[in-house]
């Protein structure tokens, strides 16, 4: 009896070795998700301030001015204080206003980059603390100069940094992955000598009988034992909570027909609806009666869970669901690929809405984010089966049509775009007025890459938004 407690004993520690591992991995990809989300916020950023100065600039109106100021300088100091815990660990604010500690970037690439990116935004920070230390109309044309000129640099190293955290993240998952699998197969080598050592302890009882599986019952790890046919003839208490099934329901059938295989793991459905995966392992232990087949199942939900959420942030919107640059950039680029084999046009909207920041300033932040989340929908809604609606960050969006044939049909889908966010919002008693500035490129006409393609919808914008808003400009 000593050994079979021993096996027991060294059983249950592997088995909490693999769930601690499960819960290691959790932590390394949440941690990963918030540096992901944090780089995504670099970029946004970015491209915030470059509109801002841009604004600073060009805005007549002095309020307007101000305004652009204060937008400017508390992206800069954000953006400042990202790139200072990336590189020496520490507090910052997170995009729901939360204080987070993060430690400093380990990967030498990962770190190479933060300080190529604090090199080249060093002196620009220091012309954008200026501002407000000598004549305002020299320090923001200087800013608007310093930005312009190297947002392309800082998104690129930004895009490059965000690659670099998934890549990094995806190695050490694999050797923790490694580590895991070793210790579940040890686990189940050690399972099976339990098993061996229960069967030659109680050869008298029978194989099904209460003795046995009073003690596979205490096992973490679900167990079916099998027949010639692979059909279950017992199980224990955990295979029954990983199945979602009564035993009933599970003996007399194969385990795996009630799966499909999907890669490395199996997936199901329990009784309730809910998804799960499970790591299927066969194995056999030898008795006096002969040879008895049996298979294990772990769990795997929380894992792959885990990893769809790291790929639903390194491509999407948190707030929207939408593509985000990263994604639109993909895109794009598979759209003026197809675009040059075709003979079709792509046609590119940059749309920023009107007035954005004082519906958050009098209906608060819950507010706004439900009118972004709105403004997303009407988007989707007007997009066709192909096009691409993603969002930029703040209130900016992009959409991509494709198979056009030329500017005529651009402007009608711009002027729908133009309709649908022309209409007021409600939210609950609450009516939102909303209008949007809209800027259209057509693809070959007025650029054939991505990045030139999005420059000349962007400035088509600001000719939308200089007219006073609530229209669309061309790139002309």
């Amino acid at each position: 009896m000593s050994a079979i407690a021993a096996a027991v004993a060294l059983f249950v520690v592997l088995d909490i070795s693999v769930l601690a591992i499960n819960l290691w991995i959790a932590h390394e990809l949440d941690q990963t998700s918030i540096e992901i989300n944090l780089a995504g916020r670099q970029r946004m950023l970015s491209q915030r301030m470059t509109k801002a100065a841009l604004k600073n600039v060009s805005a007549p109106d002095g309020s307007r001015i101000a305004a652009s100021e204060v937008e400017l300088l508390d992206a800069a100091v954000l953006f400042d204080e990202t790139l200072q815990t990336f590189a020496d660990g520490g507090e910052l604010t997170a995009g729901d206003g939360r204080r987070i500690r993060m430690q400093a970037m380990e990967d030498p690439v990962a770190t190479e980059l933060v300080t190529q990116a604090r090199t080249l935004w060093r002196p620009i920070m220091q012309t954008i603390r200026s501002l407000g230390l000598e004549g305002a109309a020299p320090a923001r044309e200087r800013i608007a100069q310093a930005l312009t000129d190297h947002e392309g640099e800082l998104l690129n190293l930004m895009n490059r940094l965000t690659t670099r955290i998934e890549t990094v993240s995806l190695e050490r998952t694999r050797v923790l992955r490694g580590i895991q699998t070793g210790a579940f197969v040890l686990a189940l080598c050690n399972f099976v000598l339990v098993i061996v050592l229960l069967i030659a302890r109680y050869r008298a009882a029978s194989l099904r009988g209460e003795q046995l599986q009073a003690m596979i019952d205490q096992i973490a790890a679900g167990v079916c034992l099998l027949d010639a046919r692979q059909h279950v003839t017992a199980t224990n208490a955990a295979a029954t909570t990983i199945l979602g099934r009564h035993a009933d329901e599970i003996v007399g059938r194969r385990v795996d027909h009630t799966l499909h295989e999907d890669a490395d793991l199996w997936r199901g459905e329990r009784a309730d609806g809910t998804p799960f995966h499970v790591a299927l392992s066969y194995g056999e232990v030898s008795t006096e009666q002969g040879r008895i087949p049996l298979v294990t199942l772990l769990d795997m939900s929380e894992r792959v869970s885990a990893e769809d959420r790291l790929r639903q942030l390194a491509l999407h919107d948190a707030l929207t669901g939408l593509p985000n640059r990263r994604m639109l950039d993909d895109r794009l680029q598979i759209a003026l690929a197809q675009t040059q084999r075709a003979k079709h046009k792509v046609g590119v909207a940059m749309v920023d809405l009107d007035g954005f920041k004082p519906i958050n300033d009098r209906y608060g932040h819950a507010v706004g984010d439900s009118v972004l989340q709105a403004v997303a929908q009407r988007l989707a809604a007007c997009a066709r089966a192909g096009d691409t609606v993603a969002r930029l960050g703040g209130d900016e969006f992009v959409c991509v049509f494709c198979d056009l044939d030329d500017r005529a049909e651009l402007d009608a889908l711009g002027a729908r775009l133009l309709d649908a966010l022309g209409q007021p919002l409600a939210l609950g008693e609450v009516s939102v007025p909303l209008s949007a500035s809209i800027g259209v490129a057509l693809a070959p006409d007025d650029a054939t890459s991505v990045e030139p393609l999005l420059r000349a919808a962007d400035r088509a914008m600001y000719v939308a938004k200089n007219a006073g808003g609530r229209r669309i400009a061309h790139n002309r």
